[in-house]
């Protein structure tokens, strides 16, 4: 629910770019790779060449720089319960630990994706 309220705002203000596809509702990466394919063969004919760089970001919301991510959100005009809420998903991420009657002391985690 705060994932949809949140990028229908984003997208509203503007602050997605039109060309982001990944994660939106009614767009896919398929798009880009239609886009890219499209470019190669309009260029051929007219013996144009297509440069094109593929990035893997593999695990990137593990290297998100968070500070900067919340500095974004607020100029974009997130504010209030939401903007504290969020903060608080990015930066205080705690686990522990409980079996049977066992239970280990609370943990930073460093990072946001759940491995368990």
């Amino acid at each position: 629910m705060v994932e949809c309220r949140l990028r229908e705002f984003l997208e509203s203000k503007g602050a997605i770019r039109d060309c982001q596809t990944g994660f939106r509702r009614y767009r896919s990466t398929m798009d880009r790779v239609i886009k890219l394919t499209q470019a190669v063969n309009d260029g051929f004919p007219r013996k144009q060449s297509t440069l094109t760089v593929l990035v893997d970001f593999k695990a990137a919301n593990d290297k998100v720089w968070r500070h900067m991510l919340l500095h974004k959100l607020k100029k974009d005009g997130i504010a209030g319960k939401l903007l504290n809420w969020v903060q608080r998903l990015l930066l205080q991420r705690n686990i522990r630990c409980r079996f049977l009657n066992a239970t280990n002391p609370w943990k930073q985690r460093a990072c946001l994706r759940e491995q368990f």
